[in-house]
């Protein structure tokens, strides 16, 4: 995936809240850790300089001199035995190897001056050892080399007041570090992710046009159907013969945003679809719970709301929903009419919306694929087709069952349902591949379960006009 600035900036937008959480949290905790769990440390430390008494030597020359011996004798001061005497002579409780860690001997700006600095957790060891580094240091040197002077230009000085930790920088490297962590995430999960993230994602990957966009379900009804949809649910529906899935069908309560969505979808199908006489829309998904039978339904309530005698055809033969909207009978219907049991008016119900009709999925056949596919199913759209301007197939996932192939010969086009989050770009792939070998025409996408924030509307505007409409 191809990042721009303005994929960067839509990032940012829609995971701020997670990034300013996640960084709030690493500023505080940063700061515990350095307040509670980080003990405090104390730096003292003395400067030397060094000096010959070698007067063959030129101006210049004694001064390379006094840099390299500078830098000779630190390294002698960082053997063993300078940190022995400096235990012997300080008399305090720390081995060869921790006072070499907490020494540093180091020249100051290439000068023949040297500096001694040591950090320990107590003030007056501090001090107590740097002191008596510089009583050893210059002696220890003069025994080495008598001609070298050593003096001490910036005595020790007792530290009053802890050198560490740096709490606020700490602190804010903490959150820093936190918050770009996040982030670095969030990219990493966006480019491995195969799902389809947005709407302008989806265009990214396909010249297929995007038809319509439909806003996810409120709180409220994606609570009903979660315990609609659960397994205690289930059990006691079937026990009391409850059979209802959640109605989520455009009604006089629905909202506006998604009533207004349903129908920019009906005007973008009008400019796909140009022909006279009646248009045969097929409506399939990759895989179940895409939202496919929920699109046939609305887009033919909004269909029908136009003006347009519009027939709903249940082509799943298998799992059949479309009457559960309506509150009918799954039979007789398509499959009993295909099979000779039934008359194409006996399978035809109307609805609660006028100009709309629907024909359910029947009694579930043995061969759902061979019915579909038939010279039968072919003859009842023919048929049809002289009584209404549209008829809209909700076929079963393509990716599931192939029932949708055997007939979409037979109709002008096919809308693909897919779901935000939800569905992958190796399923739609997969749809695309099959509609290609059998010749189908792909009329667009309907993206199910936008967000709000990411089809860029304004709920308050809508919500004015839709309530000053009400009122007229």
């Amino acid at each position: 995936m191809d990042f721009t600035v303005k994929d960067v900036l839509r990032l940012i937008r829609r995971y701020f809240l997670l990034i300013s959480v996640c960084t709030f949290a690493g500023l505080s905790l940063s700061f515990l850790v350095n307040k509670l769990m980080i003990d405090k440390t104390y730096t003292a430390s003395a400067s030397f300089y060094v000096s010959t008494t070698d007067s063959t030597l030129t101006n210049l020359s004694e001064l390379d001199y006094a840099q390299k011996i500078a830098e000779t004798y630190i390294n002698f001061l960082n053997t063993r035995q300078f940190f022995l005497k400096v235990i012997d002579l300080s008399d305090l409780p720390y081995t060869m190897q921790e006072l070499q860690a907490m020494t540093t001997i180091s020249t100051i700006r290439n000068t023949e001056i040297f500096s001694i600095t040591l950090t320990s957790k107590n003030p007056d060891d501090s001090y107590n050892l740097v002191k008596s580094m510089e009583t050893v240091a210059p002696q220890l040197i003069k025994d080495i080399k008598s001609n070298v002077i050593i003096s001490v230009v910036d005595p020790v000085a007792y530290p009053t007041s802890p050198s560490g930790p740096n709490t606020l920088f700490n602190t804010l490297l903490g959150g820093i570090v936190t918050g770009c962590g996040v982030f670095i995430f969030v990219i990493l999960k966006e480019i491995l992710n195969i799902k389809v993230a947005n709407q302008e994602d989806l265009l990214k990957h396909y010249e297929i046009p995007l038809l319509g966009s439909i806003p996810h379900a409120s709180g409220k009804a994606n609570y009903a159907r979660g315990i609609r949809n659960s397994t205690v649910f289930k059990i006691l529906a079937e026990r009391f013969g409850y059979n209802e899935t959640v109605n989520t069908t455009l009604n006089d309560e629905s909202k506006f945003l998604v009533s207004e969505s349903y129908k920019a979808l009906r005007t973008n199908l009008r400019f796909s679809v140009r022909k006279d006489g009646c248009k045969k829309i097929l409506i399939t998904s990759p895989a179940p719970e895409d939202g496919k039978s929920t699109t046939s339904i609305n887009l033919s309530i909004v269909l029908s709301q136009a003006g347009n005698k519009v027939l709903l055809i249940d082509c799943d033969l298998r799992k059949g929903r479309t009457h559960h909207f309506f509150r009918a009978k799954s039979a007789p219907g398509l499959s009993d009419c295909l099979s000779n049991m039934n008359t194409t008016k006996e399978v035809i119900y109307t609805t609660p919306y006028n100009n709309l009709y629907s024909i359910p999925m029947g009694s579930i056949p043995p061969n759902p694929s061979e019915l579909l596919g038939s010279r039968q199913m072919e003859a009842l759209i023919k048929e049809l087709e002289s009584e209404y301007d549209y008829i809209i197939l909700d076929t079963p996932p393509v990716n599931v069952v192939a029932d949708s192939l055997s007939f979409i010969k037979n109709t002008d086009g096919a809308i693909l349902v897919i779901r935000e989050g939800k569905t992958s770009y190796p399923e739609i792939e997969n749809v695309l591949m099959k509609y290609r070998y059998a010749k189908a025409n792909i009329l667009g996408f309907v993206l199910n379960g936008v967000s709000v924030k990411e089809m860029g509307i304004n709920k308050s505007k809508y919500y004015y006009y839709h309530r000053s409409e009400g009122n007229k």
